[in-house]
């Protein structure tokens, strides 16, 4: 099964304008793929959720725990250095850490390391062609 990390942004995207992010979310719930997340990208979502968006904590925590219920949680060994960008070090840890084979983001940051240590970093629309087994992006 493939593993893939999915970068706050796609999250973000998800729960708050749908779009390809919702439907990968939705691919997730369904088994196409697995998901692995670390605590740090958790706390960065609540954290994004809350205080971009002005959700309560409460909603912010129940949305990650629906997320994540049927994901795989790492604990990174190390931090990664290899981004301007300490939030996407902790993305690329987690994938380091979990053996992913893909990293899902829309940041351009992350999406510029492609591929990293033999790992894909996809756009939602071409990681959802790939699944879907048709052919779209890098």
């Amino acid at each position: 099964m493939i593993r893939a990390v999915l970068d706050t942004n796609v999250y973000v995207s998800a729960l708050v304008f749908g779009g390809k992010p919702a439907a990968l979310i939705r691919l997730a719930e369904v088994g196409a793929f697995q998901v692995v997340v670390s605590q740090e990208i958790c706390q960065e979502l609540i954290e994004t959720l809350t205080s971009k968006f002005n959700w309560p904590k409460l909603q912010a925590h129940r949305a990650c725990w629906e997320l994540w219920r049927k994901s795989e949680w790492v604990i990174p060994p190390e931090l990664i250095r290899a981004s301007r960008d300490p939030d996407d070090d902790v993305i690329l840890a987690c994938a380091l850490a979990s053996k992913a084979t893909v990293i899902v983001t829309g940041d351009h940051g992350l999406l510029s390391l492609h591929p990293f240590r033999g790992i894909a970093i996809l756009p939602p629309a071409a990681f959802i062609a790939r699944l879907l087994g048709k052919s779209a992006g890098p």
